[in-house]
C-alpha cells in the first residue's frame, strides 16, 4: 500500500546519498534527462552484447510511476521525456526526490519510503542509518528480487555496491564505509510477518492497482486474518513436512466473499506464482457438487437410487477410484463414496449443458466443455473459484463475491472505497441447499472425506461439510469444506503436472483441512 507521505525533511540525508549513488550520481547538474549517462549505458551494453546497464534519471523514473503503465513504445517514450521536462520545471530537486521516494515501489508490497522503513526496521525515514539505506535502495532496481523477505543475500549484496557508490562519490568516509560494510555483514534477517502472506497481497495489490494507480498515499485495510493466516501456513508445513516435491495452495473464506487466509505455494520467496488463484488445475470429484447440484433441483431426491455398476457409454468405459461396485444404491450414498460410474450416469440424465450453466451460475469463469468426462472433473478451474462455489452452498444459496479489500482511504483518511455486501443474483433453491448440505455432511461422516472430520463435530452444534477429489493418475489432490460460516479450500500436487506416488484429496488435502479446523476451534 502507499504510506502517509513524508517530506524531504523528515527524511535521512543517508537515503538520500544512498539513492542518488546508485540510480543517478548527477541528479543535481542535469535537467532531468543525462545524455552522458545514457552514453555510457548505450556503451557498456554494446561491450557486453546486452541489456547491463539503464539511462533513465530519478525524474524519468518518477515520470515513469506517476504517469505510465508497463507499456513499451515510442510514443510513451516521447510523452515519459515530456512529463520528464515538465517535472524539471515546475518541481525544485528536493521535491523531486521526496516525491520519488513516496512513490517508489521497494518491494514485499511497500509503496512508499515510510512503509518500507517501517517495515524492515521498524523506524521512521529521517532516523535510518546508512546501511539500512543502502538496503532499502537496493530494491528499486528489481523490487521482487532485490528485498530482504525475498532474497536477503542478494539484497545485502546490493547494498554493498550501493556503499561502494556512496564512497566513491565522497557522501561518506573511508571509516565509515568500513563500519557500514561490517553491520551489514553481520545483519541478520528476521521476518516481522509471514512471508507466505504475500500471496495474499500481491493478490490484492494487482486488484487495487487497476483503479488507484494513479492516486497517491493510500491505506488498504484488508480482510487478511492473521491468525488464521498462520494456522493455515503451520497446517500444510506440518502435513506436507516430508514431501519436498509437492506445491500446496489453500484458501480461507467465510461465506461474505472475504479471503481470510491465502497459501499460494509452499514457499513464496522462491516461487512468487499463486497456486490459490493463477493455476488452473483438474478438479477430480470437488466438481461433482455441480452435477448433485443440477440433479437436485431437477427434482431428484438424496434418497433416490442410481446404479455404481460397470458403465460403457458408447466405448468409453469410465472406472471408479478403487474399482470395486456396490449395485444400486442412494444419491446421498454415492456422493459420499464419490462413485465415478453412479456420477456419470447422473450426469447424462440431468444434462451435461445444464451442469456447466450451474457451474457459471456459482462462479466458474473457465471455460467447460460438455464432454462425457466432465462430472470426472477433468477440466481445470482455479482453487478460488472452486472454493467461492461451495460457500454458495455454506451461505445457504448465496452466491458471494470473492472480495480481500474492506477499505480504501487516502492520506487524509477520507474513504475512497468501501466494500459493500453484495452476492450473486443467481441462488439456490433452500430445499436444494438442504440437501446438498446433507451429502456433504454424508461425505465427511462416511465417506472419502472422514480424515477431514474432527471428532469433535459429533459433540457440539456445528455445520460441516466436504468433498475430496483426486484426479487421474493421482496428479492433484482437492478438499474443499466448510465449518459453520467458514470456507476452506486445498490443493496439493506438482507444478510440471506429474504423478505423486500416495496423493489422493482423502489423505494429503482432507488432513491439512482437519489440521486448520482443529487450531481455529482451539483445540
Amino acid at each position: 500500500m502507499y504510506s502517509s507521505y513524508v517530506n524531504y525533511t523528515e527524511i535521512s540525508p543517508n537515503l538520500i546519498n544512498a539513492l542518488i549513488a546508485i540510480e543517478d550520481n548527477r541528479f543535481y547538474s542535469h535537467r532531468g534527462i543525462d545524455f552522458r549517462g545514457i552514453a555510457r549505458a548505450l556503451y557498456v551494453n554494446l561491450i557486453n552484447l546486452g541489456y547491463k546497464q539503464g539511462g533513465s534519471t530519478i525524474t524519468q523514473q518518477l515520470a515513469k510511476i506517476i504517469f505510465f503503465n508497463a507499456e513499451k513504445s515510442i510514443i510513451r517514450k516521447i510523452r515519459e521525456l515530456f512529463i520528464t521536462f515538465k517535472l524539471e520545471s515546475l518541481l525544485n530537486k528536493k521535491e523531486i526526490l521526496s516525491l520519488y521516494l513516496n512513490r517508489a515501489y521497494f518491494g514485499s508490497g511497500n509503496y512508499g519510503i515510510k512503509s518500507a522503513a517501517n517495515s524492515n526496521f521498524h523506524k521512521q525515514p529521517i532516523d535510518l542509518d546508512i546501511y539500512e539505506s543502502a538496503l532499502l535502495v537496493s530494491a528499486l532496481k528489481a523490487p521482487s528480487r532485490f528485498n530482504l523477505i525475498v532474497s536477503p543475500d542478494l539484497t545485502k549484496k546490493r547494498a554493498s555496491l550501493v556503499l561502494n557508490k556512496m564512497f566513491d562519490l565522497g557522501f561518506i568516509s573511508q571509516f565509515q564505509f568500513n563500519e557500514e560494510l561490517q553491520k551489514l555483514k553481520l545483519l541478520k534477517w528476521k521476518k516481522n510477518f509471514s512471508t507466505e502472506s504475500r500471496y495474499f497481497s500481491d493478490w490484492i495489490l494487482r486488484r487495487t492497482s487497476k483503479n488507484y494507480n494513479n492516486t497517491s498515499d493510500i491505506k488498504i485495510k484488508s480482510t487478511l486474518d492473521v491468525n488464521i493466516q498462520n494456522i493455515t501456513e503451520k497446517a500444510a508445513l506440518k502435513i506436507l513436512n516430508d514431501r519436498n516435491d509437492l506445491q500446496v495452495a489453500v484458501i480461507v473464506m467465510d461465506t461474505s466473499g472475504a479471503i481470510k487466509a491465502m497459501l499460494g505455494g509452499t514457499s513464496y520467496s522462491k516461487s512468487q506464482f499463486n497456486r490459490a488463484t493463477q493455476s488452473l488445475r483438474q478438479t477430480g470429484s470437488v466438481f461433482k457438487l455441480f452435477t448433485y447440484l443440477t440433479a437436485i433441483d431437477l427434482g431428484f431426491n438424496v434418497y433416490d437410487k442410481i446404479d455404481d455398476l460397470p458403465l460403457d457409454l458408447d466405448g468409453w468405459k469410465p472406472k471408479n477410484y478403487n474399482e470395486k461396485y456396490l449395485g444400486s444404491i442412494t444419491l446421498d450414498k454415492s456422493f459420499a463414496i464419490s462413485s465415478n460410474v453412479a456420477t456419470i450416469r447422473l450426469q447424462e440424465m440431468v444434462g451435461r449443458l445444464n451442469i456447466i450453466e450451474w457451474a457459471k451460475k456459482l462462479g466458474i469463469s473457465s471455460r467447460l466443455k460438455p464432454e462425457r468426462s466432465l462430472s470426472l472433473g477433468t477440466q481445470s478451474i482455479s482453487l478460488i473459484e472452486m472454493t467461492n462455489a461451495y460457500a454458495s452452498i455454506a451461505s445457504g444459496g448465496k452466491v458471494p463475491f470473492i472480495y480481500g479489500v474492506k477499505e480504501i482511504t487516502d492520506r487524509n483518511n477520507n474513504i475512497i472505497y468501501k466494500r459493500n455486501s453484495s452476492e450473486r443474483v443467481a441462488s439456490i433453491d433452500k430445499n436444494v441447499i438442504k440437501s446438498l448440505k446433507l451429502i456433504l455432511k454424508s461425505s465427511m461422516d462416511n465417506g472419502t472425506s472422514i480424515n477431514a472430520k474432527l471428532s469433535f463435530f459429533n459433540n457440539k452444534n456445528i455445520l460441516y461439510g466436504g468433498k475430496t477429489g483426486t484426479t487421474q493418475n493421482s496428479k492433484d489432490a482437492w478438499f474443499i469444506g466448510y465449518m459453520d460460516n467458514i470456507i476452506i479450500g486445498i490443493w496439493v500436487g506438482r507444478d510440471d503436472n506429474s504423478q505423486v506416488e500416495n496423493l489422493s484429496g482423502g489423505n494429503q488435502a482432507a488432513k491439512i483441512y482437519r489440521e486448520i479446523t482443529k487450531h481455529l476451534l482451539g483445540l
